[in-house]
C-alpha cells in the first residue's frame, strides 16, 4: 500500500538537477518541516520538532522545480510516503523519502508568477531538455489560434 503525503516546509538546499542512465530527469532536495504552535502561557509563537524528508521528483515535474525553486523557500509537497532505515558501520539510522506528485510555493510566505510550460501531444522529450519546454510548432493550429484569440481561457 502507498502512503500519501503533503507536507509544508522549507527547503534546506538548492534542489539538485540530475539524470538517470535512460535520461529521465530527476531532482533530489531536502525539505525540514518544523511544528510551530503558539503558547498561550508564554505569550509568544514557540517551535516543536522538526522533521527532515528528502524528496525525489522525476520528469517534468523534477525539471519545472530545477528552474523555480531554491534553498530557504517554502513550499508544500505531496507525494508517495517511503520510511527506508539504513545501516553504514555502526551508524543506522530512518530516512523518510517523498516521491512528489505536487509541489507548490507556500503563497502564504510570499508571491510567485506562473509560467505555463507548452504541451504536445506526443510521448517524446521535450526538443529543449535543458529549458524544459517544447517548441510552439508542436501545439496543432486549431489551439494556436484559440490562445491568440482568447489568451486566458474559461475553465468550463
Amino acid at each position: 500500500m502507498k502512503d500519501h503525503i503533503t507536507i509544508v516546509g522549507n527547503v534546506a538546499a538548492d534542489p539538485e538537477f540530475r539524470r538517470l542512465p535512460d535520461g529521465t530527469p530527476v531532482v533530489s532536495m531536502r525539505v525540514a518541516s518544523t511544528d510551530r504552535r503558539y503558547d498561550a502561557k508564554a505569550g509568544a509563537w514557540v517551535d516543536g520538532l522538526t522533521s527532515w524528508y528528502r524528496v525525489s521528483i522525476f520528469r517534468t515535474l523534477g525539471e519545472h522545480v530545477a528552474a523555480s525553486v531554491r534553498k530557504g523557500q517554502r513550499v508544500v509537497v505531496h507525494g508517495v510516503l517511503s520510511i527506508k532505515r539504513w545501516e553504514a558501520g555502526e551508524k543506522t539510522g530512518t530516512d523518510a523519502e517523498i516521491d512528489a506528485l505536487a509541489i507548490g510555493h507556500d503563497l502564504a510566505f510570499g508571491t510567485t508568477v506562473f509560467t505555463g510550460a507548452a504541451r504536445t501531444r506526443s510521448e517524446a522529450p521535450p526538443a529543449d531538455a535543458e529549458q524544459g519546454w517544447a517548441p510552439a510548432e508542436d501545439v496543432p493550429a486549431a489551439d494556436e489560434a484559440q490562445w491568440e484569440a482568447d489568451p486566458v481561457p474559461t475553465p468550463f
